[in-house]
């Protein structure tokens, strides 16, 4: 009986230390946050100084990508996915960021704003949401990204 318990003790301890692994790899890094943020700002200006419709929106849809990241509402593989390996997503990994509470509001705005930017008609459309877009991530990167 001793035996067996020493064995149920190894193997709790042993399922408590990959449990334990995993959550703390799954926390979001400020580094994870940050890279995305470069990213998505720069997918932001692209759009912005794009020439024709069809490339302001796709820079605009990476930016949405970036934001919601991979599992996110709105995430569209077809627009491609320059943030891929950097986090969670902007929106997930802003989740542990310090002023994650002060920041809501500008995540929420910045999410709607890059989704319905996508959906404009216009070159103009695009290129303003965008512009907004950019602002947006700019906020949240001086809050310390």
């Amino acid at each position: 009986m001793r035996t067996e318990n020493i064995r149920c003790l190894r193997a709790l301890a042993l399922a408590c230390c990959v449990a334990l692994v995993g959550a703390v790899s799954a926390q979001a890094s400020p580094e994870a946050l940050d890279t995305q943020l470069a990213t998505a700002i720069q997918h932001a200006e692209f759009s912005m100084g794009a020439d024709d419709h069809a490339a302001a929106q796709r820079h605009l849809g990476h930016v949405l990508n970036c934001i919601v990241g991979a599992e996110g509402e709105d995430f569209d593989a077809g627009w491609g996915h320059p943030c891929d390996g950097q986090g969670a997503g902007i929106l997930n990994d802003a989740e542990a960021h310090p002023h994650h509470d002060d920041l809501a509001a500008v995540l929420n705005s910045l999410h709607g704003l890059a989704a319905d930017g996508v959906q404009a008609e216009s070159l103009g459309a695009v290129r303003a949401a965008a512009a907004g877009v950019r602002a947006l991530l700019g906020v949240v990167a001086d809050f310390g990204g």
